[in-house]
């Protein structure tokens, strides 16, 4: 798959301020609409310390699902979809023109054929990957691949910055917060 796909266009929906505890400072919800599956998606875009963006999407329909990342709807559009959500980067970047972007590959749990995925190099990351090499170069982002829990960073190298110790403030704050990643 090429993933030469032009994508939808997103349209942002609203900012949800984070009170809790961690270092997810607020969220910037998008949506969009797939003519092909006949299907909403939502985007979300949570900020966090370290001036980096958690990138995450999911079909609408699932929404109270506590498996929203991990559904699979089966009714194509993947590359449109996934291209959609990759746009949402350089709007970002012209209100945040300093931020990091990351992005897990979360775990496929299709209920019609059973299959659980394993976390490690899943299929989410290894297209992932592909997609945002593509489209990202190395002028503005380092590209740094974690498939030992399918992660994939782009860390901003504006303002000029130790790219080695960006990438481990970024690493440490998600592992302080979040006690759902494998150790890194």
């Amino acid at each position: 798959m090429t993933f030469d796909f032009p994508g939808y266009d997103l349209l942002f929906i609203q900012k949800d301020c984070c009170k809790d505890e961690t270092a997810h400072l607020f969220t910037l919800v998008f949506k969009f609409y797939s003519p092909v599956t006949g299907l909403f998606y939502i985007l979300r875009a949570e900020y966090h310390l370290e001036d980096v963006f958690s990138i995450k999407f999911y079909c609408k329909k699932d929404r109270k699902s506590k498996y929203k990342y991990s559904k699979i709807t089966n009714k194509g559009d993947v590359g449109n979809i996934l291209i959609t959500c990759a746009k949402v980067i350089p709007l970002l970047l012209v209100t945040y023109p300093t931020s990091s972007f990351g992005f897990v590959g979360a775990r496929t749990l299709d209920k019609a054929s059973g299959k659980v995925e394993n976390c490690v190099n899943n299929q989410r990351f290894r297209v992932y990957r592909k997609i945002i090499a593509g489209k990202f170069g190395t002028v503005t982002f380092e590209h740094i691949e974690y498939p030992e829990i399918s992660g994939y960073l782009l860390v901003n190298r504006r303002p000029a910055t130790d790219i080695e110790v960006k990438e481990q403030a970024i690493k440490h704050m998600f592992t302080e917060n979040y006690d759902n990643l494998p150790d890194l």
